[in-house]
């Protein structure tokens, strides 16, 4: 029988809270919480209903004697409250203050001080009917950056295709093939160093997936020399 549909349920539920319920029950309730949903949502309701947060403590607490009679008449000395909940009632909310501040203060450290990669333009990059992009390479030249003015995605059931047109002469040499034009495309080693002056970048419409010649076949909306 499953749990979730235990007539009992509630009352397990406050067992395993109070940490009375033991042995193989404490077991099969256990796998029933991971295995369960229903059951799992019954005991996080159950501790949002009954388990003071530390504000609610502060404000609503009791007199000196309060305790003491209730330990006496309801025997409460013979339950133990699971050592997590024990753990949640210790801590005061200006620790919760403290905690969540020192964990955004870590956060924007980590942004602040991670490392970033910085690119150096090499082209600028124009035609008639596109937006202006801007070419830049990694410091170790294997990784060329696209920045176009304006969002640019390709056309439907077409693609972009970066090519690099050699100082020296020569075909064309595709870089890779781009469904928009704000992009990063990953260099060969031995194209590295051909990202000198006097090379050129363009960028022409394909079919998607890319030029199935190893040249440009659609028309060439982009052309920039390397500086």
């Amino acid at each position: 029988m499953r749990l979730a549909r235990h007539p009992q349920l509630d009352a397990l539920c406050g067992e395993y809270l109070l940490g009375t319920l033991r042995g193989r029950a404490r077991r099969r309730f256990e796998r029933a919480l991971r295995e369960e949903p229903l059951v799992a949502q019954r005991v996080e309701l159950l501790v949002r209903t009954y388990v003071p947060t530390p504000s609610e403590g502060q404000v609503l607490a009791p007199r000196a004697d309060g305790w003491q009679r209730l330990q006496r008449e309801l025997n409460l000395a013979a339950f133990a409250r699971p050592w997590y909940l024990r753990a949640f009632s210790s801590i005061a909310p200006w620790q919760f203050v403290a905690a969540a501040a020192a964990a955004v203060v870590f956060g924007i450290a980590l942004t602040v001080l991670r490392p970033t990669e910085e690119f150096t333009a090499v082209a600028r990059l124009a035609g008639d009917n596109a937006p202006v992009v801007t070419a830049a390479v990694s410091p170790e030249r294997r990784t060329l950056q696209l920045r176009a003015a304006q969002p640019t995605p390709a056309p439907a059931g077409r693609s972009y295709e970066v090519w690099l047109l050699p100082a020296e002469g020569g075909a064309p040499v595709s870089l890779g093939v781009l469904t928009a034009l704000d992009a990063r495309v990953t260099l060969a080693a031995a194209q590295a160093p051909r990202l000198r002056a006097g090379a050129k970048l363009a960028v022409s419409i394909e079919p998607a997936g890319g030029s199935p010649t190893g040249a440009p076949t659609g028309p060439v909306i982009l052309v920039g020399e390397i500086s």
